[in-house]
Formats: structure tokens, sequence, C-alpha cells
């Protein structure tokens, strides 16, 4: 596992993904603690989150969309497929890389923090738990993403799919909050993925939300897993 991740970041820095997903990545979040921050004089970083969650169905795809299609276009799947490496190595590995990708562009957002800081008194529970939450829906995205991506047989296919998939998700956040069907509801709040993230925003850590958060990430990595044994053995 641990070659397929090296070989995964470094060709994130070889190619314009990695850097595409960075420039997005802190042009939001700079834009956003520039008006939310500095001009409007706020210590917390609730704000930059909200924004970039609800734009997260542009970024992540972005980091994704040449996990597979990549080794599909290049001929080299069947090398991976025929090799000793099992499929949840392969998959752990992608997966893993992105999240090393979108860690670095996390930790880079904690110079906010320390401006903040210079200039006031932060609550740093409510930061804590903000920048757990958004790691957690990152995470999980991630492996949304990485499933559908499993599917794509090029870049394109993988980034549009993967854009409409979260899309709809994010969505359907604002859309369960007034639908009160019995059976529907439960199954729509359960798919709207950033619902679980507001309670993080407000200071509130509960084994809940981080529960759906690791759940949805696990079961995404499980059919990814599924789909490529699938194609190894077809």
């Amino acid at each position: 596992m641990s070659i397929i991740i090296k070989k995964e970041v470094s060709s994130f820095f070889s190619t314009p993904f990695g850097y595409v997903f960075l420039g997005i990545f802190l042009l939001l979040s700079g834009m956003m603690f520039t008006i939310y921050n500095l001009l409007g004089g706020n210590g917390a970083l609730s704000g930059m989150f909200d924004l970039l969650k609800n734009v997260s169905f542009i970024i992540f795809p972005v980091l994704t969309m040449r996990m597979f299609a990549e080794e599909r276009r290049n001929g080299t799947e069947q090398l991976l497929m025929t090799s000793r490496l099992r499929c949840v190595d392969i998959v752990l590995g992608k997966f893993l890389a992105a999240g090393v990708l979108f860690g670095y562009a996390l930790a880079a957002t904690l110079v906010y923090v320390v401006i903040i800081a210079a200039h006031g008194s932060p609550n740093y529970g409510a930061l804590a738990a903000s920048y757990l939450g958004f790691a957690l829906l990152g995470v999980s995205m991630i492996a949304v993403c990485t499933f559908i991506s499993s599917f794509a047989e090029n870049q394109v296919t993988a980034a549009i799919s993967a854009f409409g998939i979260l899309f709809l998700m994010v969505m359907l956040a604002s859309f369960t909050r007034s639908l009160t069907i019995p059976v529907l509801s439960p199954i729509l709040s359960a798919l709207a993925i950033t619902t679980r993230y507001d309670e993080f925003t407000r200071g509130v850590l509960r084994p809940g939300p981080v529960a759906y958060y690791l759940g949805v990430t696990a079961v995404c990595l499980v059919m990814a897993v599924k789909n490529l044994e699938y194609r190894r053995f077809r």
C-alpha cells in the first residue's frame, strides 16, 4: 500500500491536478477569511468552512478524477490487477494519497488561526471542532468520489459523475429540512452529507456525526474494493 501512496502523492505534484485542487481550496478559503474574519472582525472560522462545505462538490472531484481513469488511459491498470497487491491495498492507497493532499490544504489554513490569535482571543474549542468536522466531511467526500471513480473509464466521466453525486448529496441537506414523509425522509437525511456538519461549526462534538462520516467513508471504500475485485476477476 505504501508504494501506491507514494506514487499517487508524487503524481499529484507532477501533474496539474494537485496544484489545481490546492489553488481552488486556498483561493476560496482565503477569500472567505478576508471577507468574514479580517473585514468583518469575526474570530470564528465557521463562515469559511461553511462556504467550503457548500462548494465542496466542486473541489473534491478535481482531486479524485484521475484515480483510476489515469491507470486505464495509460494501460497500467492491468499491471496493478495482475500484481500481488490486493484490491483493498490499491483502493486504500489511492484514497489515503488523496487524503494526504487534502491534509496539506487543510493544514495551510492554520495560518488563519495564527492571525486570529494574534489579534484576539479565539475560541479554540470551536475552532478545533470546525477543523475536525470539515476533515471528516472531506474524507467522506473523497471516499464517495473514490467509489465513483472506480467505475469511470476516463477523467471527464469521473469528474462529472462525482460532481453530480456530491451536488445532490449537498443539496439534499436543504431539501430534507422541509420534508416530513415517514419512510423517505430518513433515507434522504442519511444521504444529505452536509447536514451533520453544522453541529461541528457550533462547537458541538457528539459521537453520532463522527460515526456517520466514518460510516460513509467505510461503506464507499468497501464498495470501491468490491468493484475493483469484480473488474479483476471478470
